[in-house]
C-alpha cells in the first residue's frame, strides 16, 4: 500500500484481518470448523442410534406372534 506510513499501518491492519488479530479469519475459519467437526460427529452419534433402535425394534417385532 506505498510506503507512506498511514498505508504502512493499513496494510499491517488488514494483514491481522487475516491472520493473527484478535478477530482474524483464521480464528474464524477455525472455529467454524469446530463448530462443524462436533455437529458432525453428533448427527453421526444420531444415526448410529438411530439404526440399533431400528435393529432393536425389527428384532422385537419378528418375535411377536400374531394370530391367523
Amino acid at each position: 500500500m506505498g510506503t507512506l506510513q498511514s498505508g504502512i499501518n493499513l496494510a499491517a491492519k488488514f494483514s491481522k484481518k487475516a491472520v493473527g488479530g484478535e478477530d482474524s479469519l483464521e480464528k474464524s475459519l477455525s472455529s467454524h470448523i469446530q463448530v462443524i467437526t462436533e455437529m458432525r460427529d453428533f448427527f453421526q452419534q444420531c444415526v448410529d442410534r438411530y439404526g440399533e433402535v431400528d435393529d432393536s425394534n425389527a428384532s422385537a417385532l419378528a418375535s411377536v406372534e400374531t394370530p391367523r
